[in-house]
């Protein structure tokens, strides 16, 4: 059985270590990709399929809804900005959607209730590549690291500096290293040198970097040199920096009140607001090694237990056969 695995060009990447667990583990399930940009051809490739399966709830996903044919299973993944797209959500034919896979259930609820409580869903986890992060024991440094792809504001690099300056005021002996690809769009930009007015203005400059990361290859070096792993983001659906953290055997510490519930995948390492963060922290920092290392054990296992590509592209191959 083939599978028409649909994206728009350079978006597809979310679905890579799936893709290619079930490209190497059947050959009764075979995925046929169409990446690109042209939707018109995006349509065209999916009238030759039996299950099609369209990566993101946007425009591939109205444009195939909309002529699907009776025979057809259409399965959509959707991420999280999508469905605050009211366009997006009003012009799918969610009649014709056989499953609407989420990979958050906090976000499967809030569609449930705002947009189609008929439709069939099921949550799903991203998945991580595990064999590309290796594990790294960690030391007595109080070394901090939060990284992502950009400087958007969304990720709350800002909050974490004003917070990061009060845990300084209560204990000197930490370090903060804030990583992102370098910005290039105004938004990005403006945030980037709103953090560096932060470091500045804090008297941070001695224990708060700024990173600009060149290339992917760097992520494995910041995870080797840091001891525990942040997320202060606003909104995240999942968070594949803070897994990929804990992977590599770093302690978590993730910020528990923000708008999108993160407690369903990092319970173990939320907080409830600024104040538990920081004392969560500055206990941390007093752990001995010996204790630092169990934990590290730990986190690393859970990533593999839960959301390793083995896991996840085994309950797609599952739900792909099953249609």
């Amino acid at each position: 059985m083939k599978v028409n695995f649909i994206s728009r060009k350079g978006t597809e990447h979310f679905a890579t270590p799936i893709l290619n667990y079930i490209k190497n583990n059947t050959n009764d399930l075979i995925i046929e990709k169409t990446i690109t940009k042209n939707k018109l051809l995006a349509v065209f490739k999916s009238f030759f399929y039996h299950k099609i399966w369209v990566e993101w709830a946007s425009h591939n996903a109205i444009n195939i809804s909309s002529i699907l044919r009776a025979n057809q299973k259409l399965v959509i993944r959707l991420h999280r900005y999508e469905m605050y797209n009211e366009k997006y959500m009003k012009k799918i034919k969610w009649g014709k959607v056989e499953r609407l896979i989420f990979v958050n259930p906090e976000l499967e609820k809030i569609f449930k209730k705002n947009v189609n409580k008929y439709v069939k869903t099921v949550t799903i986890p991203n998945a991580i590549e595990t064999e590309k992060f290796n594990y790294f024991e960690p030391n007595s440094k109080n070394s901090l690291l939060a990284y992502s792809h950009s400087f958007h504001p969304v990720k709350g690099y800002d909050n974490l500096l004003i917070t990061f300056a009060k845990l300084i005021n209560a204990n000197p002996n930490f370090s903060l290293t804030i990583a992102a690809k370098k910005p290039k769009s105004p938004i990005h930009l403006k945030n980037y040198n709103q953090c560096k007015k932060i470091i500045l203005n804090s008297n941070l400059k001695d224990k708060a970097f700024i990173h600009e990361i060149g290339d992917d290859s760097e992520i494995l070096d910041l995870l080797k040199k840091h001891n525990g792993i942040i997320s202060y983001s606003d909104i995240e659906s999942f968070h594949y920096s803070f897994a990929e953290g804990l992977l590599s055997g770093l302690q978590g510490f993730c910020n528990g009140w923000r708008e999108l519930n993160p407690y369903n995948f990092w319970n173990n390492w939320c907080y409830e607001n600024e104040q538990k963060f920081i004392e969560g922290i500055l206990l941390w920092g007093k752990l001995p090694i010996k204790e630092r290392k169990k934990i590290s054990i730990s986190n690393r296992q859970y990533i593999i237990e839960n959301f390793s590509s083995e896991k996840i592209g085994q309950e797609y191959l599952n739900l792909l056969s099953s249609l």
